[in-house]
């Protein structure tokens, strides 16, 4: 083989060690939770708080979190600046490139939360974590998972989604029982006991609307590594590698944009009562016609919809932008449900 015969061999990733001089290792929690469980309501109470700690929070939709005018400091491409020292941060192409960024900031940060995707399967999030790249850069604190008490249980006949759901809640050190206001002491029960044929020695913290001590979130150090090998295997004692591969390819994605204003009473009805039983989640920010000043999010798992006012559109042109997220639906059908919302639709169903 000559020379220019040889194969061009790929760049080698890059292995040495990230540190800042006079850093410790900044504490992270990983949050994870099926799509629509309260993470973001969570990453809220959080950046809102008076904790006392810089805490930086890396999240997959920036535009999900609500943040009151008066406390954002300043505002750059990708990353909000908060008056009590939190910073908020979207993740862009790659969440390595993300967290590094964050972390070699000038400015110091106490504490990193990572809200993952509520389609993710969080060992690949861990196991980055656990690089011996970043041990001097960051150490892994925590990780919670956050559960919808009322759905849990949706699609339960889909066994790809309960393996999701488990291994979400199995990796986790502490889970945040979400909306227990919206069902029964039996149904926590079933909870319980459907959690503990699956999985031991997990801490479970019943709430409403994710309110919950901060104390018992930020800096607690309840990672350990080995309980985390346990579920690791059981989990693979449990589900196939064939059910792993398929988890990954279940969702599908759809998103609407529009600048005309929706009724608010037409898009209730119809995401309560149409909205296929394949969509998983839907949410987003609304222009509508009963309160056109104002911005409207959109929150919808299963039956259950939210549609609130938060804040004024400003200088902002109001514009419409719903994203969901579900499995074998028609996206055709979908778009068309949203059409016949708008209040110029509803207009020509009068004439």
């Amino acid at each position: 083989m000559t020379e220019d015969e040889r194969p061009i061999l790929a760049p080698a990733p890059r292995l040495d060690s990230i540190e800042i001089e006079g850093r410790d290792p900044v504490p992270v929690t990983l949050l994870t939770g099926f799509l629509g469980a309260g993470k973001t309501t969570l990453l809220n109470r959080i950046l809102n708080g008076d904790h006392g700690l810089r805490v930086g929070v890396l999240v997959n939709d920036f535009g999900a979190i609500n943040i009151d005018a008066e406390l954002v400091e300043g505002v750059e491409e990708n990353t909000i600046n908060l008056t009590n020292g939190c910073i908020c941060c979207e993740i862009r192409d790659d969440l390595v490139n993300s967290l590094e960024q964050l972390l070699t900031r000038e400015d110091v940060i106490d504490y990193v939360i990572l809200e993952a995707s509520g389609v993710a399967d969080p060992e690949g999030v861990v196991m980055t974590f656990l690089n011996a790249r970043y041990e001097k850069l960051l150490r892994l604190d925590s990780i919670t998972c956050v559960v919808d008490a009322e759905a849990i249980f949706t699609h339960a006949d889909n066994e790809e989604l309960t393996a999701l759901k488990l291994r979400q809640i199995g990796f986790a050190d502490m889970v945040i029982l979400n909306k227990v206001d919206l069902v029964g002491p039996t149904h926590l029960e079933v909870i319980d006991e459907w959690i503990g044929q699956h999985l031991q020695r997990i801490r479970i913290v019943n709430a409403e609307r994710c309110e919950v001590p901060l104390e018992v979130l930020l800096a607690v150090g309840r990672f350990d590594p080995a309980h985390l090998e346990s579920q690791k295997q059981k989990s693979m004692s449990e589900t196939s590698p064939q059910k792993h591969a398929a988890a990954s390819q279940l969702f599908e994605t759809w998103s609407y944009e529009t600048d005309c204003p929706f009724s608010i009473e037409n898009l209730q009805e119809m995401v309560r009562r149409k909205l296929p039983a394949s969509i998983y989640r839907c949410k987003g920010i609304v222009f509508c016609s009963d309160a056109p000043e104002k911005r409207h999010s959109l929150q919808a798992v299963g039956r259950r919809t939210e549609l609130t006012a938060i804040d004024d559109w400003g200088p902002r042109p109001p514009r419409t932008r719903i994203v969901a997220i579900g499995s074998g639906f028609d996206s055709g059908e979908l778009t068309q449900l949203f059409d016949e919302c708008l209040e110029t639709a509803t207009s020509d169903r009068n004439v």
